[in-house]
């Protein structure tokens, strides 16, 4: 039987803030019944500094979907991302007197002491297990082995406490719940990477407005986790150092952009608007636009690998390098990261967890965060109409005596008394 419950999922990005309503299939497939998008407000590098104009943006992406799905919203799941979570390896080392079988609550056990460490580096946001050393040797699955010395390594995502905070402060006079509040970058993860490129390991490198956000699996672990200041507004930025405005460059990278310029037609021009005067039309080499979209786009491509080394497991990376974001779809981007890290690159895809007929419109990479929401979600997001008591169903009514009820029955006798002796006169 298919699930009736409706999830919905928020992302608050740089760029723009997406609501999406859906329900899962027979099949865990997702079918989607309603998206809205809004401009965001407050935000920097993907994370809320401005809680009471985010919360504004917030409530409105939500009453529209509203309307959309002409349902009433209670709850929603929210992703959290922003340029001050890093990561940092940690082990735990236990010595048992005898040999002792491992269980998973034992791991667990180990896990909850990391939990409850206090950072100088901010808060814990996730925390993730890696190898497990039994007696000294690696063991992929430790439970139910028996042992004297267990030893588990952990990588550990922390942030800015702001972070957290600051998603709970915009929530505050929107009448809307959180559900919870997962690391987007991972649930995008989820979406994105299929069990084997995890297994082989891989980097998924999620292109934002504003940061660019890279985590990278072996063995299935998550191995590391970095934040890098800067995004597809860089390179808008930019380009309007040509002479256009705002407008006008994101449309020129959007349409001309080109991580490549050896590709561009040194000829070919395109006519724009003056920044300076309106009535006047700039023709800019296209190529030109190239070489000022590569300069930006280098740099962050040599950050990225510079971040996928530093995780130790770059020589190993058998799947590659997995793209995300708005901005992964500059023209030749993948070309040139495969050249700076001569590894297999391709854009990811989210569809096969969404049902089929599906508007190709929820196919587009924009969507991955969303889907990734919600595909950890479990519990329905719709506001729920208190039950009325049934009133029939209360019962009869216990007849109670008290001293009143005593003297109205004595009156009654009396008056009906008097009546009988009435009509025995007659």
């Amino acid at each position: 039987m298919e699930s009736t419950n409706t999830y919905i999922a928020l992302t608050i990005g740089s760029a723009h803030t997406i609501a999406v309503a859906a329900q899962m299939n027979d099949e865990g497939q997702l079918r989607i019944l309603a998206s809205e998008t809004r401009p965001s407000e407050g935000i920097r590098h993907g994370e809320i500094i401005n809680p009471s104009a985010t919360g504004f943006v917030v409530k409105n992406t939500l009453e529209l979907l509203e309307n959309r799905i002409k349902e009433k919203i209670a709850k929603v799941y929210v992703g959290i991302n922003g340029r001050s979570l890093k990561t940092f390896n940690t082990s735990i080392m236990r010595d048992f007197p005898d040999r002792i079988r491992i269980t998973p609550d034992l791991l667990k056990e180990m896990m909850q002491e990391i939990s409850q460490a206090q950072l100088n580096e901010g808060v814990i946001y996730e925390i993730f297990q890696q190898e497990v050393l039994v007696d000294n040797e690696p063991e992929m699955a430790p439970i139910g082995c028996n042992c004297l010395q267990l030893s588990t390594g952990f990588r550990v995502v922390v942030g800015k406490s702001e972070l957290k905070e600051n998603v709970d402060r915009c929530f505050d006079r929107t009448g809307y719940e959180i559900i919870n509040t997962p690391l987007q970058l991972i649930t995008t993860a989820q979406s994105l990477l299929s069990p084997f490129e995890r297994e082989q390991g891989c980097a998924l490198v999620d292109f934002g407005a504003s940061c660019t956000s890279i985590a990278v699996y072996h063995h299935n672990f998550m191995r590391y986790l970095w934040v890098l200041p800067l995004g597809g507004n860089n390179i808008t930025r930019d380009i309007m150092s040509l002479g256009v405005s705002a407008e006008i460059a994101e449309e020129l990278k959007i349409r001309y952009g080109n991580a490549l310029p050896n590709t561009v037609s040194t000829t070919q021009r395109v006519s724009v608007r003056s920044e300076v005067d309106e009535s006047v039309a700039i023709k800019l080499p296209l190529q030109t636009i190239a070489l000022v979209v590569e300069a930006r786009i280098t740099e962050i491509a040599d950050a990225i690998w510079k971040a996928i080394q530093r995780s130790g497991v770059a020589d190993d990376l058998g799947a590659g390098l997995i793209l995300a974001g708005n901005a992964s779809k500059l023209r030749n981007l993948d070309q040139l990261l495969q050249t700076k890290t001569n590894l297999p690159v391709r854009i990811g895809s989210h569809s096969r967890f969404l049902e089929d007929g599906t508007n190709t419109h929820y196919h587009d990479i924009a969507f991955a965060p969303s889907i990734g929401l919600l595909l950890t979600a479990d519990k329905d997001c719709l506001y729920k109409i208190p039950a009325q008591p049934d009133v029939n169903g209360k019962g009869p009514k216990i007849k109670r005596d008290n001293k009143f009820d005593k003297i109205r029955t004595k009156l009654t006798n009396n008056i009906v008394g008097l009546f009988k002796y009435e009509e025995s006169e007659e």
